[in-house]
Parts: structure tokens; sequence; C-alpha cells
């Protein structure tokens, strides 16, 4: 069997996303249980290979696609592929041309993530497009839309996508669930002794990382470890700068593997404070360690059943980390939440159900 995977990141080149990760995972994952795979990612750095060339990256043969919108038009040669089934995970042009020039092939899309007009409106980006750019958007919007409609499987990896996709791609037919996994830890979870909180994601406005700075600045008996970084280097160093003097704030960068786990280990609470969230890797990953959500965002009402859910501001945040530490009400929801990663979200069952679905189309 081989399987080719469409999607705007892989997680690599110094570009770290959520999507990308998923995409790199299910790579190699599926590379582990024998399955040939190869993927589409367009030309999102300069450490990648140059557009139409291969890489291998975790035995997964990555291929770099243009990066703009006529330069995709211009290679539809790029998009043909000689893989038994095809898994859309993002890149909504690329997955369009790339259904288009292989019609005989099943087809899948996951949607990973879908912002709606007002979504964009919440997060301040439905002003800064052009003109121009807008009609590009309608017209990929409508291009990715006929994917969705012809696909042999559309999927989520989050119920509250559902609606949004009905209602704005007028979609009638089933909308199937697979779930994003993430790995267990194989050892013991043995948490600090100090109440312990931590941020993964990026340092950017759409993260409000101030209000998590603001929260360790109010609770310094707390300890804060900020896993991430912003794309922009002077960011970084602003943030840094600011938050100097708050002892209890500490700034760990982009963290993977062991160090990652290590923080992850001893923490009890993961806080996040973003503007919009659909259902991030993070969350589930905090959760597989145990760790109680305390977030402005309730996706699939995660935070509510794992955590608590609280308004954007620090007051809220700060009363909700303190609800969270009292009584040690954040083990039982730490504890509550790795069972429904067992039961849900875990790697092998994941790829299971991905397995399952590939053999069904191809048979």
């Amino acid at each position: 069997m081989k399987v080719l995977l469409v999607a705007d990141e892989f997680f690599s080149w110094g570009v770290y996303g959520g999507f990308g990760a998923f995409t790199r995972k299910l790579g190699r994952e599926l590379v582990n249980y024998g399955v040939e795979v190869e993927a589409y990612i367009h030309k999102v750095s300069a450490e990648q290979k140059p557009v139409g060339q291969t890489e291998w990256i975790d035995g997964v043969a990555v291929k770099t696609l243009p990066r703009g919108n006529f330069a995709k038009l211009r290679h539809g040669e790029l998009y043909t592929t000689n893989a038994d089934l095809i898994h859309s995970q993002c890149g909504r042009l690329d997955t369009f041309l790339t259904f288009r020039r292989n019609t005989h092939l099943p087809q899948i899309v996951t949607v990973q993530d879908f912002r709606t007009k007002k979504d964009l409106e919440a997060i301040g980006e439905a002003e800064k497009k052009s003109f121009p750019r807008r009609v590009w958007a309608s017209i990929v919007k409508n291009l990715y839309g006929n994917a969705l409609r012809e696909a042999s499987v559309v999927a989520c990896q989050a119920r509250l996508l559902e609606p949004k996709l009905r209602e704005t791609f007028r979609l009638k037919r089933e909308i199937r669930f697979l779930p994003n996994f993430v790995d267990l830890p194989n050892e013991k979870i043995c948490k600090s002794d100090a109440p312990t909180v931590v941020w993964l994601g990026r340092l950017d406005p759409i993260k409000r990382p101030e209000l998590c700075f603001e929260v360790a600045k109010k609770t310094p008996r707390v300890e804060f470890y900020i896993l991430g970084r912003s794309h922009i280097e002077s960011e970084n160093r602003r943030l840094k700068q600011a938050y100097r003097k708050v002892e209890n704030l500490h700034f760990m960068g982009f963290q993977t593997g062991q160090a990652k786990a290590e923080i992850l280990k001893k923490a009890w609470v993961l806080i996040n404070t973003s503007i919009y969230e659909c259902l991030p890797i993070s969350f589930l990953e905090a959760m597989s360690y145990e760790c109680a959500l305390l977030s402005t965002q309730n996706p699939d009402d995660y935070t509510n059943m794992f955590g608590i859910h609280v308004e954007p501001t620090v007051q809220s945040l700060t009363s909700g980390l303190s609800l969270l530490l009292m009584n040690d009400t954040w083990r039982g929801l730490g504890e509550k939440g790795h069972e429904h990663i067992l039961r849900v979200h875990s790697t092998e069952k994941g790829v299971k159900a991905h397995m399952k679905l590939y053999k069904e189309l191809i048979d």
C-alpha cells in the first residue's frame, strides 16, 4: 500500500506547527506499519528542497511543491502520483489540484481546522487581506469545497468543525471522526512537589502569551515553563526583556523529545490563552502527562471536562489557577484527561483507525 499525504507543513526545516506535527507523525507511524508514504508539502522554508525535488524524512518521501497560487497552477505535473490513496491534511489548493490530477484514486480529506469569517474577524485576520488576495481566497475556498464534496471520505479531528463545514460548504454527506493522536509516556509520571504550569505554543499575538506571563507575575509561588517561541526573533527578545524580573517564569524555547517530556512529567497544569483554537495537539500532549487544562478556549468541551474554562483576563486566569491548585483539584482532572487520551487519542488507536479506513477504501 502506498499513501500520499498532502499538507501545508511537515514539522521540519525550522517550521513548527500542529498540522505539520501531526502529518509527520502520521507518516512515520504508517511507515512503521509497512506502508509506503510520500508527502506533498509546498515551499515553506529556505532549508527545504527546491520545488519538484524530494527528500526523505522519517522514511517518508517529501516532495516540495510551489508556494504561490499561480506557480501551483503552472506546475500541474507535480501533482500526479502513483500512490494507492490520497489523504489530505490541509492545503486547500494543493488538495484540489492533487485530487483533480488523480481522480481515479480514493481521496480522503481530514479537516484539521477551519476558520469561518466570524473566526477570522475574532483573531483580526479578516481585514488584513487586500482585495486581490480576498478574491483568490474566495476562489481557492470554492475549489476546496469541490474537493470536499467529491472526496471519498471527509473527516474531522474535532467535532466542533462539523457544523462549520456543513454551513460553509453546504455539505450534506457524512463527516467521520479521525482522531489526532499522541504517544503516551512509557515512564512513570512523577509530578513536581511545587505547583508547576506549562505553556506549549508559539509566542505569537493570536496566542496572547502576555496574559500567561502576567498570571506568572501574580503567582510567584508557581513555576511557569514556557515551551515555545515566536517566529520573529525580535519578539522573543522583547518578551524576555519585558519579563526578565519575573523569577518564576522560565523561557525554555522550542523543545522536543526528552527535554519536553521532563517538563510535562512534572507540570500540574497546561495554560492556554489563545484567541482561537480548534482542538490543539498541546491539549492532547499535556493530558497524556496528566496535566489539567486552564484555557480561555473550550474546544469540544475539553477544557470543561479536564480543567477550567475561563475568560481571557489576568484576573480570571489567576482565579482559575487558584481553583485548580486548591485541594489538588488539578490532579483528578489530569488523571481523567490521561484516561481519555488512552481511550481515544493514543497513537496505537489513531494509526489503527487510519489503517482501517485506508484498507476499506482500497480493497
